[in-house]
């Protein structure tokens, strides 16, 4: 919410919640689970990286993977990401960048884990950091506390090293001016697009060709394997309907867990905040320090309301266009002399200027939610939906357990739906890429189903609904069909792929005509269009959105390696064709340079501190002495 105040996170804390790596809460208590065993994978200047550290990561990244490619990852990708190398390669970096820390004396506190975290607003409600919402997001990533903690340590580690390493870096006003100009050289462009689309209708489809293509692509055509099930479901909905509860079974279960429903004080302010820059002098902050005393007086004085001043005057960009609302929060979530301030004033007081490490403060408390414990009344639905579902994922398991017994027993799925009076249920053939819907999309589910043969009984396999036993009616396995049976299929394929080779040859007949009569004239005997993009910048990748931006790179690589003034090859981009031609350039605007000056040199600045964190870690690593023990 706000930007100056909360101990925020910048956005690389956030990529680390996005892409589920992460961390723990030592200040909570939050034990973290060591595993007695002692398999080491590396050694890193005689320090151990356990197999169960690389086991934990290589899972996570794999899990991460699967969720890209939809639960499978292709096996040509797999061997060319190599995640194993991958993961202990980052497992071995990590190492080094703390045992260089600790030489450098680079620390990062438990109070400074705990300010990012605190920060980040994927853990807030309404403003405040939530310690449920904490929990449930990381167990939903499957992310032990212990492992996000670590995860933010190092982060703040790696920060701290760069800017020691950084802090003699600076950028000249003439790489500022030459990247600059480079970007924003500006050139025009005439194209010609042929999109193959358009060449379909010219394509003849006779039987011997369609016939002799499909045998080149049948491949492309075999089926994947298909199963037919047989199957019992145990429905969660029916046993949640099924379960009985007592008033007494929620009073005592209200009583054995009352923190769940603790709310802490929260209070909600408003604020005016007027900066302090970081290293600012004495006349700076004196500036500043009057500012917001003016603005206190105007307050007093009644001419204008919190919020319209607020409007008006505060520099946090976050709040400004609230009013200055901060909205509610509780304590450890503020600046301590901001806290402090906010939890000692009475509802409606104003106070300021109170300084913090972002400037001076003028501030308005608006509410206060005093600390209670929610009543049993208010949170009893709330108990009983959660025992229901915890009664009825009890009896749906011991049901399907005691039946799965059963079934074996008798040997027969069949035999037991006859004698329970129960009826079979049957889901046409599917593939693994396309399944039931009863199933969902779990792999290990369809990894389980896929696995069997012709007859088997599967194990109890949990899906959305439930819990379900299956035996497989039929398997098919993959096959090239009859190119009568796909012949629609094939038909459309072969018209596109046709239409392609057409397109391209009717693309390169246009660059030859075009070298001599010039691509307007060529253009117009073929009945084509010849467009402009206009003059547009280096920085501009897609030429104002009139190309795909490999497009313009090809044009721009070709003009400036060959000095050719057109395309030697029509440039493909899917199925489309693209003839370039290059009509002029002119050099950076000079107007320009002074709004973005400021901005290429923050760039160049972080990019050069990059490159040499890079270039330390590098060094760094072939200092060390790796040993890799076990071969992955």
């Amino acid at each position: 919410m706000m930007e100056f105040i909360r101990k925020n996170a910048a956005s690389w804390m956030m990529k680390i919640i996005l892409g589920a790596i992460v961390v723990v809460f030592v200040f909570w208590g939050v034990g973290t689970f060591r595993s007695g065993r002692l398999d080491i994978v590396a050694k890193v200047n005689g320090e151990k990286i356990l197999l169960e550290q690389f086991t934990k990561e290589y899972n996570r990244a794999l899990e991460q993977y699967q969720r890209m490619f939809g639960g499978s990852i292709p096996e040509a990708l797999m061997k060319s990401l190599n995640i194993k190398q991958q993961v202990l390669d980052n497992l071995i970096n990590q190492e080094i960048i703390a045992q260089e820390a600790a030489k450098m004396g680079v620390l990062v506190t438990d109070q400074e884990v705990q300010d990012v975290i605190l920060g980040m607003d994927v853990f807030k409600r309404n403003g405040t950091f939530d310690p449920d919402l904490y929990r449930a997001a990381l167990r939903n990533a499957r992310i032990m506390p212990a492992d996000f903690e670590n995860q933010v340590r190092q982060e703040i580690r790696i920060r701290k090293i760069q800017a020691l390493l950084g802090s003699g870096i600076h950028v000249t006003q003439d790489e500022v001016r030459q990247h600059y100009d480079y970007e924003n050289q500006q050139i025009n462009l005439a194209f010609v697009k042929l999109p193959s689309f358009e060449c379909e209708d010219e394509v003849k489809i006779t039987d011997e060709a369609l016939a002799a293509w499909y045998q080149e692509h049948k491949e492309e055509f075999r089926t994947q394997p298909q199963v037919k099930l047989r199957y019992l479901l145990f429905d969660r909905s029916k046993f949640e309907k099924e379960v009985e509860l007592t008033d007494s079974e929620i009073e005592q279960y209200y009583q054995e867990h009352k923190e769940e429903f603790h709310q802490q004080e929260t209070r909600r302010a408003r604020h005016i905040l007027i900066k302090v820059p970081e290293g600012a002098d004495e006349a700076q902050v004196e500036a500043a320090r009057k500012k917001a005393e003016k603005i206190l007086k105007e307050l007093k004085e009644g001419k204008k309301g919190f919020e319209e001043l607020a409007k008006e005057y505060s520099e946090d960009p976050g709040t400004k266009d609230k009013g200055g609302d901060l909205g509610y929060f509780g304590r450890g979530t503020m600046v301590k002399p901001f806290e402090d301030a906010v939890f000692s004033m009475k509802k409606s007081e104003v106070k300021g200027p109170v300084r913090t490490r972002f400037g001076f403060h003028i501030i308005k408390l608006e509410d206060i939610r005093p600390e209670r414990t929610k009543p049993l009344d208010e949170v009893k639905a709330q108990i009983e939906a959660k025992l229901r579902r915890q009664k009825a994922e009890q009896l749906m398991w011991e049901a399907a357990n005691k039946a799965y017994d059963t079934i074996i027993e008798m040997g027969s799925l069949d035999e037991y739906a006859k004698a329970e009076g129960r009826q079979l249920k049957e889901t046409a053939l599917f593939s693994r890429t396309n399944p039931d819907p009863i199933l969902g999309a779990n792999p290990k589910v369809l990894d389980s189903i896929f696995s069997l043969n012709s007859g088997e009984l599967s194990s109890l396999l949990e899906v959305p609904k439930g819990v379900l036993v299956a035996e497989i009616a039929e398997k098919k396995v993959p096959y090239i069909p009859e190119l009568k049976d796909v012949r629609q299929r094939a038909e459309g394929l072969f018209k596109r792929e046709e239409a392609v080779r057409l397109c391209r040859d009717k693309a390169k007949h246009l660059i030859e005509a075009a070298r001599q009569k010039g691509l307007d004239a060529a253009a117009k005997q073929m009945g084509l269009k010849v467009q402009e993009t206009g003059f547009f910048p280096r920085s501009d990748t897609a030429a104002k959105g009139k190309l795909p931006a490999q497009v313009v790179k090809e044009a721009r690589s070709l003009y400036k390696a060959k000095g050719k003034d057109m395309t030697e090859e029509p440039i493909q981009v899917g199925r489309v064709f693209y003839v370039v031609a290059f009509k002029g350039q002119k050099p950076a605007p000079e107007d320009g340079f002074a709004a973005e000056r400021e901005k290429i040199e923050k760039r160049l600045l972080a990019e050069k501190r990059q490159t040499v964190f890079l270039d330390w870690l590098k060094d760094a690593r072939e200092r060390s002495e790796i040993e890799v023990v076990k071969q992955l």
